[in-house]
């Protein structure tokens, strides 16, 4: 009698088991898989090219940007309203920064600015959008991948943008120092010169890629413990999203603002050594004392 309770017993706990083991495979198989830090290819364009999950998507947010831009100017007024009103109020809100850290010559900068931060932001919050990571296909491999994943959770996409800004400073750095003065900047024994021309990038590409890679493996590690919970993460990321944006944008515009003073400084310079004297406005004291004497 007691072997045959104890023989029941054990049944049932190994019958429990089993059913608890295949509830944990049935759970695993259908959540979201947390992202790879490669993006996985998707397919070969022209037999030759590979397109990677982060690539379409970056295709995708390029395609909603213009589709914004087209909607917002497609019917100018004096009077804006609508999506023209907001494109105006983002595109003034940037301007007024350029202006205050670089004056009216920083608004050449605008484009670029603006469209790394509109880019970057677009990008992280499609990334977090249940399209991302749901939809798969069979790649290349034979394997099932995502069709979509977010672009900045892809280093070499950060990478790439990192490089632009790069490039970019010090593309105007020498044409405010001169090849002269640039060339002496780096000759010279100076590694700070160095250290900065390769950290810069360094710390932009990682510090979004990190950010981004990071968010999306939280949000997918949530979905498969506590899918209730997720709305909470899913809020983080949308402001995780915009500050690293704003952070990117922010520091692209402190870059060319350190590469561009030197222009400055030599048009203050050009200013005090021609001797010109302010003018006086047709309304300032001068012209009234003028126009008192000649009556």
């Amino acid at each position: 009698m007691l072997y045959a309770t104890l023989a029941s017993t054990f049944s049932v706990a190994a019958q429990a088991q089993e059913e608890g083991r295949q509830v944990a495979e049935t759970v695993a198989a259908t959540a979201p898989r947390a992202p790879a830090p490669p993006a996985e290819v998707v397919f070969d364009l022209f037999g030759r090219l590979p397109i990677t999950n982060s690539i379409l998507t970056a295709w995708l947010v390029m395609a909603v940007l213009l589709l914004f831009a087209f909607a917002s100017s497609r019917n100018l007024k004096m009077v804006p309203t609508g999506l023209q009103n907001f494109a105006e109020l983002i595109i003034e809100t940037w301007m007024n920064l350029l202006d205050q850290m670089m004056g009216r010559k920083g608004r050449r900068f605008l484009p670029l600015i603006l469209t790394f931060f509109l880019f970057i932001l677009f990008s992280n919050w499609i990334g977090i959008l249940p399209i991302v990571g749901s939809i798969t296909i069979v790649d290349p491999a034979h394997e099932a991948v995502p069709l979509f994943r977010s672009a900045n959770s892809d280093l070499n996409m950060t990478a790439a943008m990192a490089l632009i800004v790069m490039l970019t400073a010090e593309f105007f750095e020498l044409r405010s120092l001169g090849p002269g003065g640039y060339l002496k900047g780096l000759l010279l024994p100076n590694p700070t010169r160095w250290l900065e021309i390769v950290t810069r990038p360094l710390s932009l590409a990682l510090r979004l890629f990190g950010n981004i890679f990071a968010g999306e493996v939280l949000v997918a590690t949530m979905l498969g413990v506590a899918p209730y919970a997720v709305f909470a993460f899913l809020g983080l990321e949308v402001f995780v999203g915009f500050i690293q944006a704003l952070i990117f944008a922010m520091l692209t515009l402190v870059f060319l603002t350190i590469a561009t003073m030197h222009e400055h400084s030599d048009e203050s310079h050009g200013d005090q050594a021609s001797g010109h004297a302010p003018v006086a406005a047709p309304g300032g004291e001068a012209h009234q004392a003028a126009r008192a004497s000649s009556h």
